[in-house]
């Protein structure tokens, strides 16, 4: 009875997780999740994403660890859903890498970046495809105009997956961004810089309005969140942040918010 009760309330609060971390959002929509951690499958970014295009739109779901593409493919599988998974890694050039598994994929972390010497890992690490996101965009024959939303949750790989994307966010009429940065953690610095700094820079170069929030200072992160779920391993340290990103009309929401 509780773990059915636990569920339940994870399947409510998702519903509203998903409306004010991807407000701009509309039915019919082509939104793309670059990294989708399994660990809770019922929160994941990737499944949110879906329930505000759904039942016409498409979620594009690039993660490069194949078990978060076992149980994603198991679920979007069994409840026919309207999503595409390309297992990669995103980066500013088409190769190969290591992918280091954490012990959680929430871990995991591409080795062609400055590591995260914090996170546990697993003894052993993958070799792993990685691509651009203008080059996946075009392989899908996706419409660039359709594309809404492009979630960027790649454990340090944040700025380099922009980079491969410029042709996208060049072209792009009407887009929003939401990007994890400005780790405390080695891979929070890039040549010597923040990340969330090279990224804005890029973004503004781009013509999009962007802005960065610690994700304490956030509303629904730093009071609703840390009062129903009380995540105390997260709490009382220091936190990465958020880029908030849009250009056209999908302009960042006033209550917009994150967990």
């Amino acid at each position: 009875m509780l773990k059915g009760l636990k569920f339940i309330f994870f399947k409510n609060f998702s519903k509203i997780d998903a409306i004010l971390k991807f407000p701009n959002l509309k039915q019919g929509e082509i939104v793309i999740q670059v990294g989708f951690d399994m660990t809770s499958a019922v929160t994941s970014d990737l499944f949110e994403l879906y329930q505000r295009v759904t039942p016409k739109g498409i979620v594009i779901g690039i993660d490069p660890d194949p078990r978060n593409h076992e149980i994603a493919n198991e679920i979007i599988t069994k409840n026919k859903l309207n999503i595409t998974t390309i297992q990669k890694g995103t980066f500013s050039k088409k190769g190969q890498t290591n992918l280091l598994l954490g012990k959680i994929s929430s871990w995991n972390q591409l080795d062609n970046i400055p590591i995260d010497t914090s996170a546990d890992y697993e003894e052993k690490e993958i070799i792993v495809d990685i691509d651009t996101i203008d080059n996946i965009v075009k392989d899908l024959n996706l419409d660039i105009e359709k594309i809404s939303h492009i979630n960027l949750t790649c454990n340090g790989a944040e700025y380099y997956t922009l980079l491969g994307a410029k042709n996208l966010l060049e072209n792009a009429k009407n887009i929003s961004l939401t990007i994890i940065a400005g780790r405390y953690d080695e891979s929070g610095i890039l040549e010597g810089k923040p990340d969330y700094e090279l990224i804005l820079n890029f973004l503004k170069e781009l013509k999009f309005n962007a802005k960065f929030k610690r994700i304490h200072q956030f509303f629904w992160w730093g009071f609703i969140v840390r009062t129903l779920i009380n995540r105390d391993w997260i709490y009382n340290k220091n936190n990465y942040g958020l880029i908030m990103a849009y250009k056209g009309t999908k302009k960042t929401k006033w209550y917009q918010s994150f967990s």
